[in-house]
This record gives C-alpha cells, structure tokens and sequence, in this order.
C-alpha cells in the first residue's frame, strides 16, 4: 500500500515538474531556417526565411540579428524592417504560436539571421 502511495507522489511530482517548464517560453525557441526556393532573380537565389514558434505564448517586437543584409529585390517593411544589424520582424506585431513567420529576399548566399531580442506574450 505503502509502495502505491510512493508511487503515486512520485507521479504527481514528476508531471508537476514537466508543467513548470511547459508554461515558460523563452527567445531561443523560436527557430530561424531558410532554404533556397529554386527561383533566381538576377542570376541571384531566393531565400525564403521561416521563423516558427512552437511556444504557446505569442513573440512581439521580435528582433533579429542581421549583419550585413540585403535583397536584391525589396523586402516589405511590414514582413521585415532594418536598422543597422538588426531587423524587426512583423513591424512588431505578433509571431502567433505554430503559425509559420515568412520572409523572402534575393542574394548570393543566405545571411545569418538570429533572434535576438524580443518580448513574450503568454496567455
């Protein structure tokens, strides 16, 4: 009986547990990943950037770092605005959860695009 009982608070403690670290979101989990898209524009590849937030909290005034960027063909500022080396993503606006945030730009090679900055939003 004895045993059951120890079993049982073993449980309760190990999901109690796994649910702290469940509600915390935190910058690093939003994952940044492009991929060429097999169009060139001017001789140039297209990149798409694809921010994804499998959080269940909502990311706002989202910052990345991005030294050295550019785009042969404009990016809208509404998608992605720059200042120096670094860009906010969605004009500030929310990065909503399991929904997909997407970019295009065109350039020789894909730039290292990292979050660096941001404010989290949980329900």
């Amino acid at each position: 009986m004895a045993s059951n009982a120890c079993k049982l608070l073993c449980l309760v403690l190990f999901l109690a547990f796994v649910n702290q670290g469940y509600g915390d979101c935190h910058l690093n989990y939003l994952s940044v990943k492009q991929s060429k898209t097999g169009k060139l524009v001017q001789n140039k590849p297209e990149w798409e950037v694809r921010v994804t937030n499998p959080c269940k909290c909502k990311f706002q005034y989202t910052t990345l770092s991005c030294v050295g960027f550019q785009s042969v063909t404009p990016v809208a500022t509404s998608l992605l605005s720059k200042s120096g080396d670094l860009c906010l993503l969605n004009a500030g606006k929310f990065i909503f959860p399991h929904v997909d945030f997407v970019f295009k730009y065109v350039w020789d090679t894909s730039f290292d695009l990292k979050v660096i900055d941001g404010v989290i939003v949980c329900p």
